[in-house]
């Protein structure tokens, strides 16, 4: 019987029921950092955040925009992201600006500045644009030739996006979802 009530009073024995307590809290408290640690990790490596998604603008000096902002100066430059879209080892600038136009007011466009030989631009026929937080991706989605380029956006909530490739010099939207919302 003494054997039994030393057991029970180590059981209860406040000093060791104390630290019984501390090393489950410390194993716990060890696992939650180790878990976030490996989930951190693992999203770093797999991350989709727009910083690493989309493209960034490209700096004020590019070649490719001053063209364009020498050549149409009343025109606001919101976006403008390079990338070989034709395909050609030449770099194209896929532009979104704001525009005034005495018919429709304000209004938000898409063109492409493509690279020539001769180092000048060529540019493709302005389109719609998203009105407001637009974004721009390019991924080569069929793994040929043309990189596709997608753009994103909102209007007043509604947000859309469309697939392009630039086919005969022009963009060719080939699948897209909410664009007539957000231009």
């Amino acid at each position: 019987m003494n054997d039994m009530n030393k057991k029970v009073n180590n059981i209860l024995d406040p000093k060791l029921l104390l630290v019984k307590i501390s090393a489950v809290i410390i194993v716990v408290i060890v696992a939650f950092f180790i878990s976030r640690y490996i989930s951190l990790n693992s999203s770093a490596k797999n991350d989709t955040s727009r910083n690493k998604v989309y493209a960034p603008m490209v700096n004020k000096d590019n070649k490719a925009l001053l063209d364009f902002k020498g050549k149409y100066p009343g025109r606001k430059v919101i976006l403008a992201c390079e990338e070989d879209v034709t395909n050609d080892n030449r770099k194209d600038l896929v532009i979104i600006y704001k525009e005034n136009s005495k018919l429709e007011g304000k209004i938000t466009r898409l063109v492409v500045a493509i690279s020539q030989d001769d180092g000048t631009y060529k540019y493709t026929t302005p389109i719609m644009a998203p009105i407001d937080n637009q974004r721009i991706q390019f991924k080569n989605i069929d793994k040929e030739n043309e990189i596709e380029f997608i753009v994103s956006g909102e209007k007043d909530g509604a947000t859309g996006y469309a697939i392009y490739r630039i086919i005969d010099g022009q963009p060719v939207d080939l699948f897209g979802d909410g664009m007539e919302d957000c231009c």
